[in-house]
């Protein structure tokens, strides 16, 4: 049985942050030992600056670095694949501080698009997985507006290239269906991750690019994805299946029996707008067209960089009087382009029934 690894941390340079690490890759020292290859993962999902808690902290990723090469002479390399901007990977790795993380520990960059897709099963991902020996998942704690949670599984998404991203959101556009299939998805490579979550700030609230960041000082490690999902959902103050695909892994026949639940002095956490209403089924299917949170452009913030037409996996945006446009009857509300855009461009608009049922 894998163990869960938590430290509550006033900082990234924080000791108590190095000991958890270092404790978490002794009882992982045979398998760090006989890699040849590793893939360091950290959440790059758009070209955003520290600060903003959407990506991986670099101190986070530099730490975890160090400490790995005392356990481990396999070669390693660092890769994700951003949200829509994949094609400006320099830039996403240069404003995150990635680059300047692998200048200084030598490891290499790799681009998840450089490598062939596979196809199993259905499920498409870059082969850059069956490349690695290990992959290391350092995800980010963040709320997000389509799957409760993004934590250790759902950061495998990034391995997913390019636009066939898009793709899982046009094919699943019912949350739940969505995050079953990224769990069917996690059911494939979930057994070559080490996992490393990054939580000493996290995002709460329109996660997971437009959320408030939260000092949190919360870093937990385990090598089992869904056990450690839950722990952290837990150490928020949330419930276990909040997270959706850790709703997806119960449902599948996960047993979380064996874990504790952790001792936090931790506030609940915000959650996204689009989470705040649950409604029975027989009143859901009355009120559904009238309850919603629907993405609008800011024009006064838009930079014309088209990333939210891109991410569309329905067509719903087109230009209108030279700005993107959102159709809100083809809109389904996966919030890829809430998501994506890097300008704070793309906001939420709730119906007025959605303000009385949630309140502010």
């Amino acid at each position: 049985m894998n163990n869960i690894y938590k430290a509550h941390c006033k900082g990234y340079h924080d000791t108590s942050l190095q000991k958890m690490i270092e404790n978490y890759f002794y009882s992982e020292r045979d398998r760090l030992a006989g890699a040849r290859r590793i893939l360091i993962k950290p959440n790059l999902l758009s070209a955003s600056i520290p600060e903003k808690a959407v990506t991986t902290h670099p101190d986070f990723v530099r730490t975890v670095i160090r400490i790995l090469r005392e356990y481990t002479e396999a070669e390693l390399w660092l890769g994700d694949s951003p949200g829509a901007n994949f094609g400006k990977y320099d830039k996403v790795l240069e404003v995150t501080g990635m680059t300047k993380v692998a200048e200084e520990t030598g490891v290499h960059v790799v681009r998840v698009e450089s490598f062939e897709p596979v196809s199993r099963g259905g499920i498409v991902y870059s082969s850059l997985a069956e490349e690695v020996d290990i992959i290391l998942n350092l995800p980010k704690l963040k709320t997000h507006g389509l799957t409760g949670m993004t934590l250790a599984v759902k950061n495998l998404f990034g391995l997913i290239p390019g636009t066939a991203k898009v793709g899982y959101h046009r094919d699943f556009p019912v949350d739940t269906e969505l995050a079953a299939q990224l769990y069917k998805y996690f059911g494939i490579l979930g057994h070559k991750t080490m996992n490393i979550i990054d939580g000493i700030i996290g995002m709460e609230g329109d996660g997971p690019s437009k959320g408030t960041p939260v000092e949190l000082g919360i870093a937990a490690a385990s090598s089992d994805a869904v056990g450690l999902d839950i722990a952290v959902t837990r150490m928020v103050g949330l419930k276990d299946e909040f997270c959706l695909t850790t709703k997806a892994a119960i449902a599948a026949g996960y047993d979380k029996s064996h874990i504790d639940v952790p001792e936090t002095n931790i506030p609940l956490i915000k959650k996204s707008l689009s989470k705040k209403v649950y409604l029975p089924p027989f009143l859901k299917q009355l009120v559904a067209k009238q309850v919603y949170v629907k993405p609008v452009v800011l024009n006064e913030k838009c930079i014309l960089c088209m990333l939210c037409m891109k991410s569309c996996p329905v067509d719903a945006i087109a230009v209108i009087n030279d700005f993107p446009f959102v159709d809100k009857k083809k809109c389904i509300e996966c919030f890829c382009c809430h998501e994506v855009c890097e300008s704070d461009a793309v906001g939420l608009e709730r119906s007025w029934l959605h303000k009385l049922v949630v309140g502010k």
